[in-house]
């Protein structure tokens, strides 16, 4: 069996995340993954020609089109003048996922709330896959223009959102999602070092939130508290960042209290509304 590695929704080095897909030698399942590198290299760009799309995927270009021609007859790709694109079928896709998450529902009033009452980009963040999620992302007045939006792949081990799931997850699932990060350095101050970052997560874990200090973002500083079940079982992270100019310790103090509650409400929605 050989692996090919597909980057899925990586546009951005800050979102950085890798999954490595196993080709099969069945031709059926060969054919699944070259559908996806298609699709994945069609998505980073604003249209592609098929002999440019061809040299992306490193696939010929009779093959390339043949692929192109299944996709637009399944709504999946549409063709504008001699470039092809991604169809917003994937909108409908994701958006159909994203109600499908009970927690998108319990946070959907208070994350809002959060970014209002903070000034900040307040985002709602979910494990999948070893990666970290962006499953809501709300703009506060204040709020710098970052790259962040619903479904954005984050490396769990460089924001505090992922800090944050990371610290409070049973310690075998853990280890099985370490073993899924890439621990490449995304920033100066990214940790890279999981004996460091194991360190950190019993801070986190003991403290109950998690900070980041411009690991995925440079200049930025992000605070993050774990949205837990009644079962103690995590489900996502709430998390607020802003310009390290302005997140200083008193104003870390407000944010947590505010991204406290919202981790609370969104809870007892989740358990009991």
């Amino acid at each position: 069996m050989d692996l090919a590695e597909i980057s899925f929704g990586q546009a951005e080095k800050t979102n950085l995340s890798s999954a490595v897909v196993p080709v099969m030698s069945d031709p059926e399942n060969r054919s699944v993954t070259r559908a996806f590198q298609i699709v994945d290299a069609l998505s980073k760009r604003d249209g592609m020609g098929v002999s440019e799309l061809a040299a992306a995927v490193e696939l010929p270009v009779s093959t390339v089109h043949d692929y192109l021609q299944s996709l637009r007859s399944t709504g999946h790709v549409v063709k504008e003048g001699t470039d092809y694109r991604t169809s917003t079928r994937f909108l409908e896709i994701g958006h159909r996922e994203r109600r499908r998450r009970e927690i998108h529902t319990a946070a959907a009033e208070e994350l809002p709330a959060a970014a209002d009452e903070t000034g900040e980009q307040a985002t709602l963040i979910v494990e999948e896959g070893g990666d970290g999620v962006l499953l809501s992302v709300a703009e506060g007045e204040g709020a710098v223009d970052l790259p962040a939006y619903p479904g954005a792949r984050v490396p769990l081990y460089a924001n505090a959102g992922g800090k944050a799931i990371l610290a409070h997850v049973d310690p075998e699932q853990r280890e099985a999602l370490f073993d899924e990060q890439a621990f490449e350095p995304i920033t100066k101050r990214t940790v890279t070092d999981p004996d460091v970052l194991r360190a950190q997560l019993e801070t986190v874990r003991e403290r109950g939130y998690a900070i980041d200090r411009g690991e995925r973002i440079a200049g930025f500083v992000c605070v993050a508290v774990p949205v837990l079940d009644r079962g103690d079982t995590v489900r996502g992270a709430i998390c607020v960042c802003g310009p390290e100019s302005r997140m200083g310790e008193e104003r870390r103090e407000e944010i947590l209290s505010t991204i406290r509650r919202v981790a609370n409400i969104t809870q007892v929605n989740m358990d009991y509304v």
